[in-house]
């Protein structure tokens, strides 16, 4: 056997530990406590098909907001325990910090009450709202009836008795969830109905209608323009036309379309928005739609609350509503699903550092620092906006 020198042994031990060394951090990232020391949360593991979990639980361990909900007002839910040990420990805030925990138990507490279907797949949004079900389904619902007053986004309410909801929403409060308000309208008369006031938790947005052109034996899109998130938002709101109804105003009471206007009466703390990027063919083919929806950092929604447009003509809305509450949020984390619609796919999430404003990529337990390039380029399919306080 050939011995070296060992002044020519040492250096290659040493520059080979050195290479190794490198190469594990750059593969595996850093150790565990330095991880917690860097800001990095924690990894899950995907034991089969469980990315869809994975992704929604980094989202919500991102989020303050979620957090301190949990922890005062879900003291006595078994499943928000279980979400909430699994969120401290991904966001190293307890002793047994690991970059290697699992959703499993959380799945499996989910199932027994059959918040989740036997399938192993899900979607990540699907799961997002059995969870914000399963979790308020034993909060005390507060049954008050609500004047209208009580469902708008203002910091002083004074708004005219004249002004009367048809039904008032019965309301579980959570950071997720908002009030929309509908108004139809006459377009004989211009007679304008009570308003009604819904509940919503998530607000799916639809992407425009791409242009068809056959080729072969299926239908090829065409490639559309991108849009901003802004434009979806405002697509959601566009007032729509509802025909054959009957106008209690009108003399004639025949059956006239009417108008349908829609705005949002309260804005939640944390507003989930959810791009539907699932369009068909004309043969009824599933396929997933890839335009790029540019979004903001900061987003303003002040311009969504249009009370106005449900005020009777004859009252001002300056007479109704003394001061609007600011509407501003800050993007917290994106969910983006990779693959097409035919084959399961993967999910994984952009979210910043712990305490800091750089952002990371988590594909389960695999953690890695990201540019806000790659960010705010991604094909994101469900944003996580944090309100803003003042």
């Amino acid at each position: 056997m050939l011995t070296l020198p060992i002044s020519f042994s040492s250096p290659i031990i040493i520059s080979v530990s050195i290479l190794t060394a490198i190469g594990a951090y750059v593969l595996f990232g850093p150790e565990p406590e330095d991880r917690r020391k860097r800001g990095y949360p924690g990894g899950l593991i995907n034991y089969g098909n469980n990315c869809f979990a994975n992704a929604i639980v980094q989202c919500l361990a991102s989020s303050s907001i979620f957090i301190r909900w949990v922890e005062e007002h879900l003291q006595n839910n078994t499943l928000a325990k279980i979400l909430l040990d699994l969120i401290k420990t991904i966001n190293g805030q307890s002793l047994s910090y690991s970059h290697e925990s699992t959703v499993v138990t959380l799945i499996d507490n989910m199932r027994q009450p059959k918040w989740l279907s036997p399938f192993e797949q899900q979607d990540s949004h699907e799961f997002l709202l059995s969870l914000i079900n399963s979790l308020t389904s034993t909060q005390i619902i507060q049954t008050k009836q609500l004047g209208f007053a009580a469902c708008l986004d203002t910091d002083e309410q004074d708004i005219s008795k004249t002004i009367m909801i048809n039904e008032s929403p019965l309301i579980n409060p959570h950071p997720f969830q908002g009030l929309q308000a509908t108004q139809l309208q006459c377009t004989e008369c211009k007679h304008k109905n009570p308003v009604s006031v819904s509940l919503f938790e998530t607000l799916s947005l639809i992407i425009p209608e791409r242009q068809v052109s056959n080729s072969g034996l299926f239908s090829i899109r065409q490639q559309q323009r991108n849009f901003t998130l802004q434009e979806l938002i405002g697509n959601y709101l566009k007032s729509e036309m509802i025909s054959n109804l009957i106008c209690n105003k009108c003399k004639s009471k025949e059956n006239l379309p009417h108008r349908k206007i829609t705005t949002f009466s309260r804005l939640p703390e944390i507003l989930c928005l959810h791009i539907i990027r699932t369009t068909w063919t004309n043969e009824g083919w599933p396929i997933k739609n890839t335009c790029h929806i540019s979004f903001p950092d900061l987003l303003d929604m002040n311009s969504f609350i249009s009370l106005s447009r449900l005020l009777p003509a004859n009252i001002h809305p300056t007479q109704t509503i003394k001061k609007p509450s600011t509407a501003h949020y800050k993007l917290n984390s994106i969910l983006v699903h990779l693959g097409g619609i035919s084959e399961a796919g993967h999910f994984i999430v952009y979210r910043r550092r712990i305490n800091s404003n750089e952002w990371l990529s988590i594909s389960d337990d695999h953690i890695r620092e990201c540019s806000e390039l790659e960010v705010f380029t991604s094909m994101a399919y469900i944003l996580f906006y944090e309100r803003i306080k003042k």
